[in-house]
């Protein structure tokens, strides 16, 4: 038997353990030490339609049109953005759309076609949501992991609301332009 000492509270306290009882401990400590960790989910794999494949580079965007409504995220200001991602070297343009929308909205979305550029550069791409949703949904809380500063995740009708209540005002009337084209494509997809 050996003979370990334990500090709690301050206090040495001097305990006899077996091995045995000693591999309880450790398992003990580890079972709980695990389930109270925080667990990441993996960011799910760049999903897009083989049809829309493209090699364009840079900053992007997504745009999800359902029932005339624009998916945005809303901010505690109350202004409005769709979910964007960063340039990098070392995905595409449609997959920094994806991981844009995985990381600030949870949505596990398909990129398709252009359907239009800001004026620095950054693409926007219809992208299709496949999680039930249909547009007419209230406001619902962003996920854990999104910005703090992103209050929830809404369809807002984008003509229903002025450039101000838009967190990057000059772009505007780029969404605005990228959610018709999307919203006409899905018309004359029906």
């Amino acid at each position: 038997m050996a003979t370990t000492v334990f500090c709690i509270n301050g206090y040495y306290n001097t305990f006899s353990m077996n091995t045995g009882s000693k591999f309880v401990l450790f398992l003990l400590i580890s079972i709980i030490g695990l389930g109270c960790s925080k667990k990441d989910f993996p960011a799910p794999s760049c999903r897009v339609d083989a049809n829309y494949a493209s090699n364009h580079q840079g900053a992007a965007a997504c745009v999800i049109v359902m029932n005339d409504k624009l998916l945005a995220k809303q901010f505690t200001s109350g202004k409005y953005n769709l979910a964007h991602g960063e340039a990098s070297q070392l995905r595409s343009a449609q997959c920094s759309a994806h991981e844009a929308m995985w990381e600030q909205t949870g949505f596990n979305v398909q990129v398709q076609n252009v359907v239009g550029l800001y004026s620095d550069g950054t693409w926007l791409f219809a992208c299709q949501l496949e999680a039930g949703f249909d547009g007419s949904e209230k406001p619902f809380d962003a996920p854990d992991w999104s910005s703090p500063d992103v209050e929830s995740i809404a369809f807002i009708d984008p003509f229903l609301i002025e450039h101000q209540h838009w967190q990057e005002p000059d772009r505007f009337i780029s969404v605005r332009d990228a959610y018709v084209a999307q919203h006409n494509y899905l018309k004359q997809s029906q």
